[in-house]
């Protein structure tokens, strides 16, 4: 088993859609979040958790069984992993909210000639084209590994008085410069919270 060593942080910064916002707070139990299809090799119905945060202003996305690998004993398809998600976000019929910066994090071991990618794409409903980034990873990386997705100046809002649906789909992909080298992989398997993806939101009223 290879073991984990400290925690290195490799940030990245992508730009999703601009819009600006004045940030208000939802109150209570009026913001409720849906999980309406999970799919995709790297996520099982049953290996996905979708939680709000107490506070409303962030929901996290766990996975159980989201790993690829390459190299000695690895079969082709598992180069590959996919997932997509799509959820619906409630709010009080005076609220908009959007997604505006998205944090990924996992576990890399990348032997030497191997590499990695993480890939999302972001659909939110009604608001035009998707948006799609990709964070690289070199060979070496034998540690926990965080990107970020930032909304720059701010993003697209939901509609007033209704929730929004949002796709998101995600792929992890490794390679290798040769296919008996020694097996790599990335994850973002979730033990724990700390390798949850973090989605944060803003409010504002109608």
């Amino acid at each position: 088993m290879i073991k984990r060593s400290l925690a290195v942080l490799l940030l990245s910064t992508s730009l999703l859609t601009p819009q600006p916002a004045s940030a208000v707070r939802p109150a209570g139990d009026l913001v409720t979040i849906e999980k309406i299809k999970v799919k995709g090799s790297g996520c099982r119905d049953n290996t996905v958790a979708v939680a709000l945060s107490p506070d409303k202003t962030a929901f996290t996305v766990l996975y159980s069984a989201y790993l690829a690998q390459a190299g000695a004993g690895a079969r082709n398809k598992e180069q590959r992993r996919a997932c997509n998600l799509t959820i619906r976000l409630n709010v009080p019929a005076t609220m908009q909210y959007a997604v505006t910066a998205v944090d990924y994090r996992g576990f890399a071991h990348l032997e030497p000639g191997a590499t990695a990618a993480l890939s999302a794409r972001y659909q939110f409903q009604d608001s035009g084209a998707p948006t799609s980034t990709v964070h690289s990873f070199a060979s070496g990386l034998d540690d926990s590994w965080q990107v970020t997705d930032l909304a720059g100046s701010g993003a697209a809002f939901s509609g007033c008085g209704r929730g929004r649906k949002v796709d998101i789909d995600t792929e992890l992909r490794v390679t290798t410069d040769r296919a008996d080298a020694p097996t790599s992989f990335i994850t973002m398997d979730s033990t724990d919270s700390a390798f949850a993806s973090t989605y944060r939101l803003t409010y504002r009223t109608c």
